[in-house]
Formats: C-alpha cells, structure tokens, sequence
C-alpha cells in the first residue's frame, strides 16, 4: 500500500527550485517621483513651568566625611601594636560590601596641613587602617596619637575619614585620585 501524499526528496528539491527562481526573477521598478513638501503643522501650545526645587548641598552627593579627630593611641601589651578606634555607625555590613572607607591623617598643623592618605608608612613608622562593622581601627607601630604643641597650641596629627557610599553617582568625567587629599578636598567640597 502507499500513502496518497507522499513527500520525497526529489519534490522537495523541486519546490526549493520553484522558490529559489521565483525570488530572484523578482525585479524591483525604477523609484518614483519625489512627493511634494508638506505644509509646516502650527506650533503647539507652551507646557506650565514646574516647581522649582530646593537647593541641594554643595559637591559632597551622598559623601559623609568626619572633622578633624583627635585620637589617642593604646598600646596592646601582647602585640606591641598602638591602636584607636573610632565608631561609625554607617559602617554597616552593606556598606562595607559596597561603599569606600578613605581616612587621612595630617601631619602638620591645622594652619599648615601636610596631609596623607592611610596606609601611611614613613621610615619604620607605619599607621594601617582596619574596616570592620561599626569601627574604624587604626593600627601603628608607633605612638601616632594626636599631639598639641605646648609653646603655640597647635595640633598635629588629627585625622578624618570619607565614607563613600557604593550606590553614590559617580562622575565619570572627573578622575578623582583618593589618595591624594588636595584632589579629594576639591572634588567634594570639603570644609576644614
């Protein structure tokens, strides 16, 4: 017995043929005449001006950015390490999975800042920063506590950190270098 519809190669390549010839035989006409210009439409009416915003806050975005500190340092007997702390509150687990932590220390004087990023190593003098939820720790190796010069009352090294939110719109026609506080101080707007 066979099948009244059967479908075979050869028919198959036939009707590929049919197709291929149909679509190339196809020739597109000559375009036509250009239509003529349209008359101009009339101008719609003028939309109601919004409500003018609040002024915001100058250059600092979501940027939170402490004052000077003045922090004395603890020895801890067993390591020999000198440490402060310092809570934040904002340093949340979040915040440390996507936010920056920067903390400066001044070396000079109020009136005349010598100012550097931490990690700060000079000769075997070292301050590290460590980042944990809620703190801020500074670990050195040497006494690095806030001193007050008896003669003139001037305090050397203070510090300030700059929490940098991960969710802050970041421009990116301005290349920032964090390390470097002049730049940073600019970029934000920061007040000493």
């Amino acid at each position: 017995m066979k099948r009244t519809k059967q479908w075979s190669l050869r028919h198959f390549f036939y009707y590929m043929l049919a197709v291929a010839l149909t679509v190339t035989a196809c020739k597109k006409g000559d375009p036509g005449p250009q239509g003529e210009k349209g008359d101009k439409g009339d101008t719609g009416a003028t939309g109601a001006n919004g409500a003018t915003g609040g002024k915001g806050d100058p250059g600092t975005a979501n940027v939170l950015y402490s004052d000077w500190l003045d922090l004395g340092y603890s020895l801890d007997q067993a390591s020999g390490i000198y440490f402060t702390q310092i809570d934040e509150p904002k340093l949340t687990d979040q915040f440390l999975t996507t936010g920056e932590v920067k903390v400066y220390i001044n070396l000079g004087s109020q009136a005349e800042k010598i100012v550097s990023v931490l990690p700060y190593r000079s000769g075997n003098a070292q301050i590290t920063p460590f980042f944990i939820e809620g703190l801020i720790e500074l670990d050195a190796n040497v006494n690095a506590s806030t001193a007050t010069d008896p003669s003139t009352g001037a305090k050397f090294r203070q510090y300030r950190y700059i929490l940098i939110p991960g969710g802050a719109h970041v421009r990116r026609e301005t290349k920032v270098d964090w390390n470097n506080y002049s730049e940073v101080k600019a970029y934000l707007g920061l007040k000493d």
